[in-house]
């Protein structure tokens, strides 16, 4: 596909040397699709959680968009949730939980962005079971500002599908920002719906969608 210069934007596997450059598109897009790069003084902070581990243990559901040589845009994901939420715990959090200390819970409403993440390396919050268990795969997806609203992102979206169902994946779920309108008003047009905390359960901070559609 070209963008609105008649430049071609090309959709490939990602690959390690990917890394750098979706580390720097997370934190750009990281509030709620704005840039949350004054929020860090780390800069890969996010990147350790949303990306980083997709590329390095998940690499065949991980897809970036190339413009003029530069990436500009990426999906990734997995076919089973719980499965890669164990993988991590092997293969992904303990040199991270070694380079960042955890925060003391003592002074929590004093902690800054990086040191949330850093609890959130320590102590990971695992999808509901409600999400994940009848929307087994999940994926994240972020594009550059300036590619958007060219139909990038159902490129990348129809891209991680048709990867996703050589897994035998039949269902998936996203985990928006409550107050990123823009992103929860796209996965509904990919035909995600929002998920209803069950009655009992403590809500949760963030606005779960799922699709169960065939892919």
């Amino acid at each position: 596909m070209q963008d609105g210069l008649g430049i071609v934007i090309t959709i490939r596997p990602a690959r390690a040397s990917d890394q750098g450059a979706l580390y720097d598109i997370v934190l750009k897009t990281g509030l709620s699709g704005a840039d949350a790069s004054h929020l860090y003084n780390n800069p890969k902070m996010l990147g350790h959680i949303y990306t980083a581990p997709y590329v390095a243990l998940v690499p065949a559901l991980a897809f970036v968009a190339e413009r003029d040589g530069r990436v500009v845009g990426y999906v990734c994901g997995v076919a089973q949730t719980r499965a890669f939420e164990a993988l991590q715990e092997v293969a992904w959090w303990p040199a991270l939980r070694n380079q960042y200390a955890c925060p003391e819970e003592a002074s929590r409403t004093e902690w800054t962005a990086d040191q949330i993440r850093a609890a959130w390396i320590h102590h990971p919050t695992p999808t509901p079971a409600y999400v994940a268990g009848p929307f087994p795969a999940h994926l994240h997806m972020n594009l550059s500002p300036e590619v958007r609203g060219a139909g990038l992102g159902r490129r990348l979206f129809e891209t991680w599908c048709a990867a996703a169902k050589l897994q035998g994946v039949h269902a998936m779920h996203i985990g928006a920002n409550p107050a990123n309108a823009g992103g929860i008003a796209f996965w509904a047009r990919m035909g995600f719906e929002r998920l209803e905390t069950p009655a009992g359960e403590e809500p949760s901070s963030a606005a779960w969608m799922g699709r169960s559609s065939a892919l």
